[in-house]
This record gives C-alpha cells, sequence and structure tokens, in this order.
C-alpha cells in the first residue's frame, strides 16, 4: 500500500501537488533509501543562518542528501542508543513529503515546458493565419477594383448600346459622349497636348464609323437571338 495512504496531506502540498485539469500525475513510488546521513557535511550548515537570510542555494544543495539519507540505524554518539523512534518518524515523514514534492515540482516543470511548446506552435499558427488574412484582404481589394472597373466598363457599353450609332468615341481614351460637343470638351480639357494631324483624325473617324456600323450590326443580331431563343422558350412551354 501507499506509504502516505490514509493521511490527508498538507494544504499546501495538494495543492503543488494537483496536476493541471485532464491531466494525471504519472506513475509514482518512493525510492529505497540506503545510505546513511553525512553528519560531517551536516555539521557545517548553519540552519538558523540559512533560515535568516533564506539562503535557497544552501537548501538547493543539500536537498537530495537529506531527502534520501536513511537515519534509521543511527545510534547516540554518546551512549550507543538508538535515535527516538518519534524523531525518526518525524524525520521519515518530511522526507516523503519532499520526495513527493520534487515528484510533483518535476512532473509540473515538464507540463509547464509542454505548454509553452504549445504556445510557440499556436503563435507560429497565428502568424501563419495573419498572412493569409493580409493576403485575403489584398485579393478582396484587389478584387474590388476590378468589379469596379467591369462595372464602369459595363456602364459605358450599355450606355453606347442605349446611343446606337449617335455616340462618340473618344480616341486617346476610353471614355464615350452622347454628342461631339462633350467630346470636343473632353478633348481639351484632358487630351489638349496630343497631337491631332488631319489626317490622323481623319483615319480614326472612319474607324470608329466602321466600329459604329458593326456595333449597331452586333445589335441587331443579338436582338434576332433573343427573338429566337424567346420563340424556341415559348415552343417548349407548350409542349410541356
Amino acid at each position: 500500500s501507499h506509504p502516505l495512504e490514509g493521511a490527508d496531506p498538507p494544504a499546501g502540498m495538494a495543492a503543488a501537488a494537483s496536476p493541471p485539469p485532464g491531466a494525471a500525475l504519472p506513475p509514482f513510488q518512493f525510492r529505497a533509501r540506503h545510505e546513511g546521513p553525512d553528519w560531517r557535511r551536516l555539521s557545517a550548515v548553519e540552519v538558523d543562518r540559512v533560515a535568516a537570510e533564506v539562503n535557497v542555494a544552501v537548501l538547493q544543495e543539500h536537498l537530495e542528501h537529506v531527502t534520501f539519507c536513511n537515519a534509521g540505524r543511527e545510534r547516540c554518539p554518546h551512549c550507543q542508543g538508538p535515535a527516538d523512534p518519534l524523531l525518526l518518524k518525524l524525520l521519515r515523514l518530511a522526507q516523503l513529503c519532499l520526495e513527493y514534492l520534487l515528484h510533483s515540482q518535476d512532473y509540473l516543470s515538464a507540463q509547464l515546458r509542454a505548454g509553452q511548446e504549445l504556445l510557440r506552435a499556436a503563435d507560429a499558427h497565428r502568424d501563419l493565419l495573419a498572412k493569409d488574412v493580409a493576403r485575403g484582404a489584398q485579393q478582396i481589394r484587389l478584387l474590388k477594383e476590378e468589379c469596379k472597373r467591369r462595372k464602369k466598363i459595363i456602364a459605358t457599353q450599355q450606355m453606347m448600346l442605349q446611343a446606337g450609332a449617335t455616340y462618340h468615341q473618344c480616341q486617346f481614351c476610353d471614355k464615350a459622349f452622347m454628342n461631339a460637343s462633350f467630346l470636343h470638351s473632353h478633348l481639351q480639357r484632358r487630351h489638349s497636348e496630343e497631337p491631332k494631324k488631319k489626317s490622323q483624325t481623319y483615319k480614326l473617324q472612319e474607324e470608329i464609323n466602321q466600329l459604329k456600323e458593326q456595333l449597331q450590326l452586333t445589335r441587331s443580331q443579338l436582338e434576332a437571338e433573343q427573338h429566337d431563343h424567346i420563340v424556341k422558350l415559348s415552343k417548349v412551354g407548350h409542349i410541356l
């Protein structure tokens, strides 16, 4: 059975040894003690001074020896009588408490290291997600700009289709105008520095006229195809 079975541990030790939620302490077993105390080494320690100065370094230096020495066979140097059983029991209980606290400390240190590793992994994952979010935001911005550009093109094309053969296209940019006066004002405001030779103007005007004719032809074809499609749909509706 467990050496401390049936005994309530001190409140401080119970709190220190409690594992995190969802975790359990690994299997534990008290070590056997065979070596006797090193009295010469212990006699050099001034316990009151260690306590007054809170000298943790000295405690750490003697922790292993004090925890795992065996004083059960020690005898009084004067009368050679056995040590007081109650004092031995007190020392033994203190050693067991220390050993269990050391075990709990090692376990909690391992848990802390594992938690730190998980935290580092989470930080790295967060950084990757932040980069993905930044890339997504950039893509959204580009898509919005592309949608805006396409809406503008569609609006211009719709205006051209509605205007038919009466619209006037700027030969220097993608803008189109409902009449020649607007086009002339636009050319003066935006393209006054562009060369305007008469031969080039005539050539561009011819191309514009050809494009107008092609646009009108395309419009007529689209209307004819749309009419044919409506007729076909009506026939299918009658059949169904």
